[in-house]
Formats: C-alpha cells, structure tokens, sequence
C-alpha cells in the first residue's frame, strides 16, 4: 500500500443537522446556525500495482461540522445568500484498500482486502462555506404557526480541508438538499387612545352698540 499514489476520487455523503435561523420579514440581513452530522465518503480512481493488479481504495471520513452563516436577501424576497465559516470534529477515518487478480494470470489466490483507520488525521479543521437558498411557503399565510420547505446548495473549497497532515489531500465539497422550516407567529394588540381636543377661550365676546 506505501508503494502505491491514489490521485483524483469523489463520492456522495449525508448531512443532517438542525437548523436555527433568525431574520426579520422585509428584511435583508439575518442569521444561521447548523450543527450536525457530516460524511465524506469517498472512492479514489482505479490504480494498477506494480504487479499488474488493478488496486482500489476509498474512505470514509465523517465530522461533527459547526457552521454559523450571515444570511443575506438581496431583493428583500424569499432568495437568499448566506456564507460563513466551518468547524469540523473528525469522528470517523475508516479506509478500505482491495486489490484484485490480474487478468493474465487467473490462478492468482483470491482479492487482497484491507480494513484500517488512517493515519496522521486532523481531529480539527477549520474552513468555509457560501451558499444560496429559496424559501418556499406550504401553509396558509394565515396561520400563526408557518411551515416552509427551503432548497439550497452550498460550495466548500478546499482551502483548510485537508484531512491529513502528511500529504496534499484536499476535499472539495458540493453540497445540494433541503430545510423544513417553521416558525410561530404572535398577534400583538395595539390599544390606541383617541384624545379629544380641548376648547379654549380666546377672549370675551362684547355686545355691538346700537
């Protein structure tokens, strides 16, 4: 395994986090906080050992990710921007290595399979993300308690995604899924005063001479 150089891979993950959110209605500017569970599993492209197999290797990396956003709605409407930065807590640094027969040599033994944990992880990483989303209502505007469904998509480069410490790897992230939203609204009674003005006596009123 030491002898072998995996380059480009990629791989479907799952993300699943609670979602706070703050921002006035009319507004542009509000606030998000995220914290939930985050994959990266991953599967290298195929390589061929110096021994003429064909040699996989993929990884499952997961983290415990913390990302507080500035959210921003350009137009006052339902799109919005948001983008902030990205804690992550590794919790899991599984791999799996497998390397199979050569085809001109079919009384090889049977696939070389290899589970581990890999080496020299960052327990701790820090990076960004920027992102864009569109609120959709799917209750009445009526009701005071409102439910909305939110699409979005958001990108993480590579910049503080390294997962280990002793090599170039870099993790690139596209992240595409949806939010349930809902919010409770409360009526706020506005008693008002109508005040009467009082009249003043401007001066005395004398009688015409005749």
């Amino acid at each position: 395994i030491s002898s072998m150089t995996f380059h480009k891979g990629s791989g479907v993950g799952l993300y699943l986090a609670p979602l706070v959110e703050f921002h006035r209605p009319g507004s542009r500017w509000g606030i998000m906080l995220q914290a939930g569970f985050d994959n990266r599993e991953g599967k290298f492209k195929e390589e061929t050992a110096p021994c003429g197999c064909p040699v996989d290797l993929s990884a499952d990396l997961s983290y415990i990710t913390v990302e507080p956003s500035l959210r921003f709605a350009p137009f006052k409407s339902n799109f919005y921007l948001y983008a902030g930065p990205r804690l992550a807590f590794n919790l899991n640094k599984s791999f799996i290595f497998t390397q199979g027969i050569h085809s001109d040599f079919t009384n090889q033994d049977a696939h070389l399979e290899m589970n581990g944990n890999l080496s020299n992880i960052n327990n701790t990483m820090i990076s960004m993300q920027i992102g864009a989303g569109y609120d959709l209502p799917i209750s009445s505007q009526k009701k005071q308690t409102q439910f909305i469904i939110s699409p979005f998509v958001s990108f993480q480069p590579n910049l503080g995604q390294s997962p280990r410490s002793i090599e170039t790897w870099n993790v690139t992230t596209l992240r595409v899924g949806a939010a349930l939203k809902f919010s409770y609204e409360r009526k706020i009674t506005v008693e008002s005063k109508i005040v009467k003005p009082t009249p003043k006596m401007l001066g005395k009123l004398t009688p015409p001479m005749l």
